[in-house]
């Protein structure tokens, strides 16, 4: 009887502790990763860098770019301009600053500079 109360004493407080943990752990949502990707799906992010291909007719450029803060690190990525106009008169070798659309990733602007 004596070891059945020492049990059930240590189960309670195992419990207790289990709780005042969890009480005190700080709390992430699950929701949380889904909200930061509808924050970006729903902007338009700015980058620069060099060209290093260019399709116009296919409305496809390769960019060399830096970070693009709050979306992606730094990295060679083809992007799909809408509309594909925006790509002629464009050379591998320009500099650009550029815009992204953060959900689709589609090229929505871009600049020599």
């Amino acid at each position: 009887m004596v070891r059945m109360k020492k049990h059930a004493s240590r189960l309670i407080l195992v419990s207790i502790l289990v709780i005042m943990a969890a009480a005190w752990a700080p709390t992430v949502s699950i929701a949380e990763p889904v909200r930061i990707a509808q924050i970006q799906a729903a902007k338009v992010f700015h980058g620069v860098g060099k060209v290093t291909g260019v399709d116009a007719q296919a409305g496809l450029v390769t960019i060399d770019h830096e970070a693009i803060a709050g979306l992606m690190d730094a990295m060679e990525m083809q992007y799909e301009a809408k509309p594909a106009k925006m790509l002629e008169g464009l050379q591998k070798g320009d500099s650009v600053s550029f815009d992204v659309d953060g959900k689709t990733l589609a090229l929505l602007g871009i600049r020599k500079k």
